[in-house]
């Protein structure tokens, strides 16, 4: 039994040799570093987030996106309905 306790109290023995003051200012600087990885971890939110937090909502988002890609899709549809024609045009003439 004392040889148990005796090795408890041997785990629990400063093995580095560090003074209080030493793991003090050890424990300011994690602080720091993790104040410092917590504004990283915040500015990668809002970037991440910024297109959706700019509309107000789902479907302002959606139809905000939707007209102003407007042109994109007539292009498209008229694109569509040209190639069509000239498909219809090659097969009047088989």
């Amino acid at each position: 039994m004392k040889k148990l306790l005796y090795k408890m109290n041997e785990n629990h023995t400063n093995q580095q040799g560090l003074t209080l003051e030493e793991i003090a200012v050890h424990k300011q600087a994690l602080k720091i570093a993790i104040a410092e990885q917590q504004k990283n971890v915040n500015e990668a939110y809002r970037q991440v987030v910024a297109p959706f937090s700019e509309a107000k909502s789902v479907s302002g988002y959606i139809g905000g996106r939707l007209l102003n890609s407007f042109t994109m899709i007539e292009s498209a549809i008229w694109g569509f309905r040209l190639i069509s024609r000239i498909f219809r045009i090659f097969r009047k003439f088989r």
